[in-house]
């Protein structure tokens, strides 16, 4: 693809330029049945919300019961108060093996 301005074409770009047509990034949350957690699936770059559900439609929407498509610059991952995500991982319950009885 030649850029008649500059006599370039977009491949002479270098690998690491910012791409010429930036739209938002959305992340994708979904659900593939009511009993089941939501779950992040990926992200998508569009200019509107509905277009971002569109192309993730494309992707899920036969699988999933619930689709939720958010501002990637507008999501944001909290922890529980004084626990890291990966603390959280390594806990155990009582109904889980290694954890106390009630």
């Amino acid at each position: 693809m030649s850029d008649p301005e500059h006599g370039s074409s977009a491949l002479d770009a270098p690998v690491d330029a910012p791409r010429g047509d930036v739209t938002r990034e959305w992340e994708l949350f979904v659900r593939e049945t009511s009993g089941d957690p939501l779950r992040h699936a990926g992200s998508v770059s569009a200019p509107t919300a509905e277009i971002a559900r569109e192309q993730a439609a494309q992707l899920f929407d036969w699988t999933v019961e619930t689709l939720w498509v958010c501002p990637a610059d507008e999501t944001r991952r909290f922890a529980a108060d004084g626990v890291g995500l990966g603390d959280r991982a390594d806990a155990t319950g009582p109904d889980e093996p290694g954890g106390e009885e009630a």
